[in-house]
């Protein structure tokens, strides 16, 4: 792995043997990798090489692919470089089976300014040299895009990023029956709670959703349940779970369960992300006539790098601080450029 300053450019070098599948995200468009042969754009001496790279994007965007440079004139059979997604072989990407190749004599790429886009989730590089004199060379360039339509007054729309406004639960979260309280995250953060939340026996539920590639941000604000003596929060509770597991989620498969007077994580900030676009949120008292708390209170908003910003606030002793991060991305629908984004923190 090799890092260059050119424009967030990060590069891998062919040189493994196994045929291990390594798996790259890539977090924002305008972020590139480069693929290239060993040593590249000099020569190499290595043999039986078998590399392969498994790209997503995350946020909803989607794997664009750039044969920028390639000489596999040599060992015609043993220097085969392939690009191809998970679009089944009925779909219409141009990436799907059996995919790009380029070889000896052979360029499914064609000229060096072509850009196929993917529209599987997944895209696989793949480089197999068996035999060679060291002097077959490839770069491929992979990044991320987002799919835009025209607006009105010539403004345009992301058509992965979520709406601003949250809809749905008209019943509330603790009526009856499956997925009765259903709400569609928007990026105005929407205020929750659960109303009469001292009563013993409830089983009350929030389900969070949220446009795919986008998360669900919980900022608990009031935080007042029952908890027993050893803080255990088995009789009531609030509990977050996912709905789809995430490597990179701390909720995990078992979900994280909070009670006491102490907001989560206090006195840092109290904000749950969820790993993917859905997340459940339930609030259980026990039948007894110990005292129950007022329960809790938070906001949900959809999130997404790619969207919008991240609003949040926090209680750090007697001080309340609130905070702002984030610039969305705004292609210029000629360069796909992407404004910079300059992290910021306010607290009044």
């Amino acid at each position: 792995l090799f890092l260059s300053p050119v424009s967030c450019l990060t590069t891998y070098e062919c040189t493994d043997t196994t045929g291990s599948v390594i798996p790259i995200e890539i977090p924002i468009p305008g972020h590139r990798i480069a693929i290239t042969s060993p040593n590249y754009p000099n020569t190499f001496d290595l043999t039986r090489l078998n590399c392969k790279w498994a790209f997503k994007a995350l946020h909803g965007a989607k794997i664009r692919v750039q044969l920028v440079d390639f000489d596999l004139n040599n060992g015609c059979k043993d220097n085969i470089l392939n690009v191809i997604d998970d679009t089944p072989t009925s779909g219409r990407s141009d990436l799907k089976y059996p995919g790009k190749s380029a070889r000896c004599g052979q360029n499914d790429f064609k000229s060096v300014d072509r850009k196929w886009d993917a529209k599987g989730e997944t895209v696989t590089v793949s480089f197999k040299s068996l035999k060679n004199n060291g002097s077959a060379t490839f770069k491929l360039e992979v990044t991320s895009f987002m799919k835009i339509k025209n607006g009105k007054n010539g403004t345009f729309i992301m058509r992965a990023c979520p709406g601003s406004s949250p809809s749905g639960c008209l019943d509330g979260p603790c009526c009856a029956g499956p997925d009765c309280c259903v709400i569609t995250a928007g990026t105005e953060a929407q205020e929750i709670s659960i109303p009469e939340a001292a009563t013993p026996g409830l089983d009350c539920q929030y389900k969070v959703v949220a446009k795919t590639g986008t998360q669900i941000a919980v900022n608990f604000l009031e935080m007042d349940i029952h908890a027993d003596e050893n803080q255990d929060c088995l009789t009531d509770y609030v509990k977050l779970e996912e709905t789809k597991a995430s490597a990179s989620s701390i909720i995990g498969k078992d979900g994280l369960t909070f009670c006491g007077q102490r907001l989560p994580n206090y006195p840092g900030p109290s904000v749950i992300v969820s790993g993917g676009n859905s997340l459940v949120i339930k609030y259980h008292t026990d039948q007894s006539t110990a005292k129950k708390g007022s329960g809790f209170k938070a906001k949900v908003s959809a999130i997404n790098p790619i969207c919008n910003v991240m609003n949040f606030e926090y209680k750090y002793g007697d001080e309340v601080c609130n905070s702002t991060c984030g610039v969305p991305y705004k292609p210029d629908q000629k360069k796909k450029s992407r404004v910079k984004p300059v992290p910021h923190t306010t607290t009044p």
